[in-house]
């Protein structure tokens, strides 16, 4: 159970980029890129994640973020509320429980606390341009990352879209783990409404 949570939540994070390694990049790429990480670490955001792997087998992961610590996690299969004092577990629509691991710990263990922390690993920063993304003018920021997660070496390229604010409202991630590829595009809601507690 704790590898499936770990592997769910690991291709959200790539796809936002959240755990890269070594820095190296075009100045304004940089500073607009690291601008918009300091955004989205400060704000109450969901994100809906499709990942697919090269047997072109589809994962769907929606994640709500209330603060870094106050999340909530659902699949088709399996939903999570991860918070400081616990975390609840429920299949489908059956009943939440609280398991006997703390996935809270391994889950924040995941994610940048802090800005340094998302600083010290990106490489190859590129500014790619304007594009046009379902409608919406965005611009692109790409950079290369390579890191270890629960013992497993993780090559990806990303690319970051943001908005006319500057913040990231779209990812495209293209990785590969232990010889298999992925393809992780994300979008990015910010709602300042959104408030997570424990499950009644």
């Amino acid at each position: 159970m704790r590898r499936m949570f770990g592997m769910m939540v690991l291709a959200g994070m790539l796809a936002m980029g959240w755990v890269p390694q070594e820095a190296s990049a075009d100045a304004g790429a940089e500073q607009s890129l690291f601008s918009a990480y300091q955004t989205m670490l400060g704000s109450r955001c969901a994100t809906e994640t499709l990942s697919r792997d090269e047997k072109g087998r589809e994962t769907r992961t929606h994640t709500e973020f209330d603060t870094l610590e106050r999340i909530r996690v659902s699949t088709d299969q399996v939903s999570f509320v991860i918070l400081p004092e616990g975390t609840w577990m429920r299949s489908g629509d059956g009943d939440w429980m609280q398991p006997p691991i703390d996935m809270s710990a391994m889950f924040k263990a995941l994610l940048p606390m802090t800005i340094n922390e998302v600083r010290s690993g990106t490489r190859n920063i590129k500014d790619e341009g304007m594009k046009t993304i379902d409608g919406a003018t965005l611009r692109a920021v790409s950079y290369d990352l390579s890191t270890t997660i629960m013992g497993i070496t993780v090559n990806s390229h990303v690319t970051a879209y943001l908005d006319e604010a500057g913040r990231i409202v779209r990812s495209e991630s293209d990785g590969e783990a232990k010889g298999r590829k992925s393809h992780v595009v994300q979008t990015i809601r910010y709602d300042d409404s959104i408030r997570i507690s424990a499950p009644k």
